[in-house]
Formats: structure tokens, sequence, C-alpha cells
């Protein structure tokens, strides 16, 4: 879907109340399955084609490949980032057996681009409602994407609220570049905060948010960044904690940059069983998926 305001998601979410009920009213959630839920993301770094203006022949080349290893991430959801498309979205699921797309952005070119970067969420669940929002105009700075969002009931009266996201990345001033990102985590803790208000009527909420952060909460490179921070200060985990680097290296070293964890998952309202960087290859995108399975939690979140 495409981008929204957050007065018109509510309008979405009216909706969504109604087929919430519709859901209670028969024969249970369609998306009812055992106690615990997977999720991964994977920037596929242009897919397809692996940069701008790909041929033909580049394009197949890194479909070949994501084909190859995106059923080794064993998810009932993933989130994409750097997918051209919702089209190109539906092509990186394909394998993924009962596998769709139910959200990807339509993020405009950036300044001096033709081609565009989205993200998406693609899942085997029914979604209560999906949708993407572009970041807003902040405090002097306008932020680059947005971010995509999805709403499962996975049990009875137990919602699982999704957030894919691809912060600013390092290339330019790296005090424009974290002052970028803490902006987009500031519209996003406004986003939850709206969306707790609106889907804790429904029930008990999980939450969890991923994608390529393009920061890590403990890179020394980003020492006095707030971006992940305020996350985990409002009462999110991360998946990363406690794990040692060279476990959870998401970005391979290269000859301009060394070795890097940008890939993360921050979750709420959720036990956390395993979390692990899944051995995709550079043949498929410069950045590895990322995967973590979770155990639903019997108390509301907050």
């Amino acid at each position: 879907m495409k981008r929204t305001s957050v007065a018109a998601a509510l309008l979405i979410f009216a909706a969504a109340l109604t087929s919430a009920e519709e859901l209670k009213q028969g024969s249970g959630s369609p998306n009812e399955r055992a106690d615990s839920i997977r999720a991964a993301f994977w920037n596929i770094r242009w897919f397809p084609g692996g940069r701008p203006n790909a041929s033909k022949r580049e394009e197949d080349r890194q479909i070949r490949s994501v084909h190859s290893e995106i059923t080794k991430l064993n998810a009932d959801v993933i989130g994409f980032e750097e997918v051209r498309d919702w089209e190109s979205a539906a092509v990186a699921v394909k394998p993924m057996s009962g596998f769709k797309v139910d959200v990807c952005s339509n993020f405009p070119p950036r300044e001096g681009q033709t081609e565009t970067q989205q993200v998406a969420i693609a899942s085997d669940l029914q979604p209560i409602s999906a949708w993407a929002e572009s970041w807003q105009s902040g405090r002097a700075i306008t932020p680059p994407r947005g971010f995509a969002f999805a709403a499962y009931e996975i049990a009875p009266r137990q919602l699982l609220l999704v957030y894919a996201v691809h912060l600013k990345s390092n290339r330019g001033e790296l005090v424009e570049d974290i002052a970028i990102r803490e902006e987009s985590i500031r519209q996003l803790r406004s986003h939850i905060a709206a969306m707790q208000q609106a889907y804790g009527k429904l029930g008990k909420l999980a939450w969890l948010i991923g994608g390529d952060f393009n920061t890590a909460p403990d890179d020394p490179r980003f020492k006095n960044e707030q971006s992940t921070s305020s996350l985990t200060g409002n009462g999110f985990s991360w998946v990363w904690k406690n794990v040692p680097m060279q476990q959870r290296v998401t970005m391979p070293p290269d000859a301009r940059f060394p070795a890097a964890c940008f890939d993360h998952i921050f979750f709420r309202g959720l036990r956390l069983k395993k979390a692990e960087v899944v051995a995709t290859s550079g043949k498929s995108s410069d950045h590895r998926a990322i995967r973590a399975e979770f155990a639903l939690e019997a108390q509301v979140s907050r």
C-alpha cells in the first residue's frame, strides 16, 4: 500500500476493528498457530539487479541467488529493504510456500535519482491491516524513505505489529546522518504510541521493529547516537544483546568499510528464543539476512 498519514491510518484501523470482530464471531483467527512466531529481515540490495540501472542479466542473476537462499529464512513474516517495488518483493518471495506481499512502500526517488529503494513486509499470515508511510519534515530535517507497517492477529486477542525500516546511510556527514536517523526514530515512536492506543483495544500486543538501521547500539563510531537507545528506553529489547560481534556481522568487511552489524530486530511483548545471522551470500546482497524466533508472552505489552 502507498504512504498515508496517521489520521488516514486510523481510518484503516477502524476497518480493521470490523475485520477483527468478524474473526471473533467466526471459527477463530486464520493466523492461529503454536506459541511462537518467526521473523526475518533482509536488505537485498536494489533487488532485482543489485544496483541502479542493472541489466536484465544482472537482475536474473540476483533473482536466482535470492531464490536459492530465501527458504533458509524459515520465517512467518519477512521484512525487506531495498526492493524496487511491490512486484519485485513478490518475485523475491516466490519460492516461499504460502507467502505473499502484505505491504510495499512507494517512496519517490531521491534527488538526482530515477530508481527507488522500498521497504516491504511479506508473510504467510493474514494481515488485519497494512500500509507504508514516508517520514515527515522534522526539526529542520526530512529523513529519506520511511517505514512499512503490518498488523496481524496471530492468536485470539493476540496481535503482532510489525515495522520494516531502512534508516539513513552513512554516506554523508556523520553528524547529519545521525541527526536524520534520530529524527526517523522520533517519528517512529510517535507512530508506535498511536498504534498502541488504537490496537490495544483488540487485545494483547507484541511488537517487532526490524531492518537496516545503518547504526548499532555498541558501535563506537556512533557512541553519541540516540536512535536505537530511544527504542530500548521505550521498553523494546534488542535481539543482539550479549551476542558477540563475530556472531552477528551482517555486513562483511570490504575495501572501504570494516565489518558491521547494521541489521537489527527490536521487540516488545515477546520472549526471544533465538536470533541469528543467516549465511546468505554476496551474490544475493551485501547484507546478510537476520532471523529470530519468539515465544508469545501472556501479559499485555506496555
